[in-house]
């Protein structure tokens, strides 16, 4: 289901890159082009090397940004709430240089290439925000390369389990706001599903996590945080 998208009335645009352009612009130039569609748990939002039309903006929601490869995929980023995907092809070339698949139910505005880059032209501090948003992002990048490399299994999967809290949030009772499958959180630390299952199986028994309806509970983050050093 889609529909014509409403910057004023999406609950993350005080929070996204847009929030800072006058609201005429916005009026002009992202609301009267852009279209908020509606996404089941599982489906892709943009796949790698299909023509990048536009930019993707996340009203509510949580997605996996990954690219594919022959044996598994690898997941090289989260995102939820106001944050924007698929800007990198916009800028690089004519197809999205990765995947994008939802991890939820999710309700995201997608925003034509043109409108888009005229915003860019007419707000210098949004041009500014997208290349903070994409050193940072080049930046967790090269840590991700570097963790592969130096870090043994359990480091890498602690270390993914405290980005998926830290990226996500914990409820009331402690459990991560997602559920991932064993399989997802291979693809998220450079791991097999068979090395995530056994981690998770020894940290549970060490009382660092535990699970409630396929979800994990963080039990003790500052033993988790040591985990991943």
């Amino acid at each position: 289901m889609s529909e014509y998208g409403n910057c004023f009335a999406c609950k993350a645009f005080s929070e996204s890159v847009f929030s800072c352009v006058d609201s005429g612009i916005i009026s002009k130039l992202i609301s009267n082009n852009s279209i908020s569609i509606s996404y089941r748990k599982g489906q892709d939002v943009y796949i790698e090397g299909a023509p990048a039309k536009g930019v993707f903006c996340i009203q509510e929601g949580k997605v996996k940004i990954y690219k594919g490869c022959a044996e598994r995929n690898i997941t090289i980023d989260l995102a939820d709430n106001s944050d924007l995907i698929g800007y990198q092809a916009v800028f690089n070339g004519n197809t999205y240089t990765n995947s994008a698949k939802c991890l939820v139910d999710s309700q995201i505005c997608f925003i034509p290439k043109a409108p888009f880059l005229n915003t860019l032209n007419s707000n210098a501090n949004v041009l500014m925000h997208i290349l903070k948003i994409s050193c940072s992002e080049n930046h967790k990048l090269s840590n991700q390369l570097r963790d592969l490399k130096c870090k043994n299994t359990l480091n890498r999967i602690a270390l993914t389990l405290v980005g998926i809290k830290d990226k996500f949030g914990l409820d009331e009772n402690k459990c991560v706001n997602v559920s991932l499958t064993r399989k997802e959180i291979s693809e998220l630390s450079g791991t097999t599903t068979e090395s995530v299952i056994r981690i998770l199986n020894d940290l549970k028994n060490e009382k660092v996590i535990d699970f409630y309806n396929n979800r994990i509970i963080i039990k003790d983050a500052k033993k988790l945080l040591r985990y991943q050093e």
